[in-house]
């Protein structure tokens, strides 16, 4: 007869010895329990690992959108004569964002946009950072702000209207909840857009603007004589870059009945033979350029002289006093050459 091997436990009777081990090998449900807390935690830190990593990919792609938007605008400044692109052109041509939902912020001072750049000394736009104890540092003079969203998909940051043609564009430090701009969503978060902005000195230094100033191009002024000086007309050009002047004028020296207007200067009276000191000036952005001419004004060659006494004629000048002998006689007289007839 085959023996089977059996345990004693206290208590509990006998089992058979293959029995026993089975039942030590399973998990108590305290031991389960234990297990999947564990797990849980895993995957639980896993999850906000991911949501980190997620975070810093979009705040990555937000640093790269505003600094090849940045880019693109002061290209296409260059390229289209100093002026800033307007909103629309941006969002359809130079904006590296092409989604509509969620588009790039950009704002400037629109007087920028049809005027050369580097005729101005001053813009009506300003930044203005919000800080957390409520103090705020601004920065005036701005030529243009870029924006984009980052991880939370919601563009907190817009244009205010500061009133009497002043604009500005508030950030925030993370902390503060808020959302100015309620497009196409309105809920106030922690802020963390992405903005940068340059102003109007860093723009005009990319221009490279002090390379070209305000100047008076003409390097002489057209001769005229005692016949045509009555129809006399010059045009003073200047160039560089500059706005509006603010003051530009010539003065003659004598006048000899020159006067000058709008960058022309004229003669309707006509004048006497001689030369004419002129001195000319501009000034744009509070800097005031001049230049010195003068205007030559010759006797007409049909022209003679006037008084003259002889024998068989009249006496000849050549511009000055004339002496002749024989059938010329003498004669004193301003003007051209008449030939003599006997």
């Amino acid at each position: 007869m085959k023996k089977t091997n059996c345990i004693k436990l206290y208590n509990s009777g006998y089992i058979k010895e293959g029995e026993f081990a089975m039942k030590k090998s399973a998990f108590t449900l305290v031991e389960l329990s234990i297990v999947l807390v564990i797990i849980g935690l895993l995957v639980g830190g896993s999850f906000k690992v991911l949501k980190i990593m997620r975070d810093r990919a979009q705040i990555s792609r937000a640093q790269d959108d505003v600094k090849v938007a940045k880019e693109a605008i002061i290209g296409n400044t260059i390229q289209y004569s100093n002026t800033l692109p307007p909103v629309t052109y941006f969002d359809q041509n130079l904006s590296p964002v092409k989604d509509n939902q969620h588009p790039l912020f950009y704002a400037d001072d629109i007087n920028l946009e049809g005027n050369n750049t580097c005729g101005f000394s001053s813009t009506n736009l300003k930044v203005v950072k919000n800080r957390q104890d409520g103090s705020s540092q601004t920065i005036s003079d701005v030529a243009f702000v870029v924006a984009s969203e980052a991880s939370n998909h919601n563009m907190q940051t817009a244009l205010k209207d500061d009133g009497g043609g002043n604009f500005s564009v508030h950030i925030y430090t993370y902390a503060t909840k808020v959302d100015d701009n309620t497009s196409p969503v309105n809920i106030a978060e922690n802020y963390d857009d992405i903005v940068d902005w340059v102003t109007l000195a860093q723009l005009q230094e990319q221009l490279h603007c002090s390379d070209n100033p305000l100047r008076i191009v003409n390097t002489s002024l057209p001769s005229t004589d005692t016949n045509n000086s009555s129809s006399y007309s010059a045009t003073i050009v200047i160039d560089g870059n500059y706005s509006a002047p603010t003051a530009d004028n010539c003065t003659f020296s004598p006048s000899n009945n020159f006067s000058y207007n709008n960058f022309s200067i004229t003669n309707s009276v006509g004048a006497a033979a001689g030369t004419v000191a002129v001195n000319c000036s501009v000034t744009a952005d509070g800097k005031t350029v001049s230049k010195k001419f003068a205007i030559t004004v010759n006797q007409a060659a049909n022209q003679g002289g006037n008084n003259g006494n002889g024998n068989n004629g009249n006496g000849n000048g050549n511009n000055g006093n004339g002496n002749g002998n024989g059938n010329n006689g003498n004669g004193n007289g301003n003007g051209g050459y008449f030939p003599h007839f006997p």
